[in-house]
């Protein structure tokens, strides 16, 4: 029997997505010409341009980039931020992955991620609020 996604999950980002959408993060100040993402792909994957263009075009269908054109060129702008993304990404792994092992997954990435001052005190309140059952606000966590 063959699986299919559902509609959340066409919304999430492949890992080949992924490499795209940096390079366009990375020009979000003026937006990204389709050519600094064809010529970044070649270097990093390479990928040949009609490979990331089938993929530029396929972030625009899903709703994670927009684009317009400025005279010959097509100019990619991101729909929302990489930190966004991530939870998105983050969201998914726990809810269809992770079934009961996720402080375990949780302490992992903890290991292997190097955490600022500011990092830390945050994760101390969060630890603090959880274990004295206190509720968590969702904008407590995604104010990055």
């Amino acid at each position: 029997m063959t699986e299919t996604r559902n509609s959340r999950d066409e919304s999430l980002l492949t890992p080949a997505e992924w490499k795209v959408m940096k390079v366009v993060w990375q020009h979000r100040k003026r937006g990204c010409a389709s050519r600094d993402v064809y010529t970044e792909t070649a270097r990093t994957e390479g990928w040949a341009p009609t490979t990331t263009k089938s993929i530029l075009k396929r972030l625009v269908n899903k709703g994670h980039l927009g684009v317009r054109q400025v005279g010959n060129a097509y100019l990619y702008e991101p729909a929302g931020s990489a930190v966004k993304s991530l939870l998105a990404a983050a969201d998914n792994l726990i809810e269809n992955l992770l079934e009961g092992t996720s402080g375990l997954v949780i302490s992992h990435m903890l290991e292997r991620t190097r955490l600022t001052d500011d990092d830390l005190a945050r994760l101390r309140d969060l630890i603090d609020r959880r274990s004295a059952d206190i509720p968590i606000d969702e904008t407590d966590t995604n104010k990055a």
